[in-house]
């Protein structure tokens, strides 16, 4: 059961970008997984939010889920005390997402604040998932 869920949320944080056009290597698929996971049972997570956020249906999703989006970002190195951290970001996925869709997304998503880092990770998501699928 933890590794439907592992993979859900890894489709729902890769569904930011688009599983298709990010051509993870096996390696960034097995820490995504491992960072799910982990953050699954840190932050309680339910299945249903997990569900949601693959889906882009962000409204009413419970503290637990914006957590496990805070979280996730953190351990992939994107975020670091509710501050975004655009040069890994690129780094990262520059090369899967493309430098210059990822830069016209982080322009517009990167100064989203919410009222405590949790909701801060979680309203970059929502801007990351909204933004992304104006640029496919």
């Amino acid at each position: 059961m933890k590794l439907v869920i592992a993979v859900l949320c890894l489709i729902a944080v890769t569904g930011v970008y688009g599983q298709s056009q990010l051509n993870l290597s096996e390696e960034q698929k097995v820490h995504a997984l491992q960072y799910a996971a982990a953050c699954m049972e840190q932050e309680k997570s339910t299945t249903e939010d997990s569900v949601a956020l693959t889906r882009g249906q962000f409204s009413g999703l419970s503290k637990n889920a914006k957590c496990f989006v805070k979280c996730f970002f953190e351990k992939a190195g994107f975020m670091k005390d509710g501050v975004v951290l655009p040069d890994v970001l690129t780094e990262k996925l520059g090369p899967n997402v493309g430098e210059d869709k990822l830069k016209a997304i982080m322009g517009k998503c990167n100064g989203v604040k919410g009222s405590d880092k949790c909701d801060t990770a979680f309203k970059l998501f929502e801007c990351y998932y909204k933004e992304h699928t104006l640029f496919l």
